[in-house]
């Protein structure tokens, strides 16, 4: 999570950007590899954009996949 502070600068999707590149490493060596993360309540359609699929609902945000 960014610090509100700096958040809508362009930083969250630098990481995720770096974060994707390096799963996609790995799914070049193990192309069943699943990543999951807990997205911050209200934040689910952010981690959509870079096809992370809703798993199900939480209390404190989706569950969510990358296949």
């Amino acid at each position: 999570m960014v610090h509100p502070d700096y958040q809508g600068k362009g930083i969250g999707t630098k990481l995720m950007e770096a974060l994707m590149e390096k799963i996609g490493e790995y799914k070049r060596e193990s192309p069943d590899l699943r990543a999951y993360l807990g997205a911050s309540k209200g934040r689910e359609s952010f981690y959509r954009r870079f096809g992370f699929l809703t798993r199900s609902e939480a209390d404190l945000g989706e569950g969510m996949v990358l296949l």
